[in-house]
């Protein structure tokens, strides 16, 4: 009885009986993490272990030992499924929002902080006596005699 070598290092697929074609686990699953599963939300097919999911890895390696590339594989599963089975957009037409709109909303909230920030250290606070619609100094007690009669008869009563 003779025992045929394992070939740890080298996964194979089998695309017909009897033939043996090698591909890149490594490249496989990285494929894997590209590809959504179409009915498990949110998770891709490398991690989604429903039958749909296998299935689809199985045709990833299937093609890779075929010798497809990277792109025509992902491209054959947008074909099929629409852009939306990719778990990034592509990087082109209107899904170019996708990528340049987060990238834009950080700058603009970070340049608006320090905006705001620019103009507190410059402006002058509260009680420095300035009008608010003038800018105008205002005399340290101009219109506070009033207040002033009323908080000391409150507290002397």
């Amino acid at each position: 009885m003779q025992i045929a070598p394992a070939h740890a290092q080298q996964p194979v697929s089998t695309s017909s009986p009897g033939e043996v074609l090698p591909y890149d686990e490594k490249e496989a699953q990285r494929i894997d993490r590209m590809l959504m599963c179409p009915v498990c939300p949110a998770e891709t097919i490398d991690q989604a272990q429903v039958e749909y999911s296998k299935q689809m890895r199985r045709v990833v390696r299937e093609m890779l030992a075929q010798g497809s590339s990277q792109d025509e594989i992902l491209d054959f599963f947008a074909e099929r499924y629409g852009p939306q089975v990719l778990a990034a957009p592509p990087k082109s037409g209107l899904n170019l929002l996708a990528w340049i709109v987060p990238v834009v909303a950080v700058f603009a909230v970070i340049a608006g902080g320090l905006l705001v920030i620019r103009s507190m250290v410059k402006r002058p606070s509260w009680p420095h006596g300035r009008d608010a619609a003038t800018g105008e100094e205002l005399p340290a007690e101009e219109g506070l005699e009033e207040y002033l009669a009323i908080v000391d008869q409150e507290t002397s009563g």
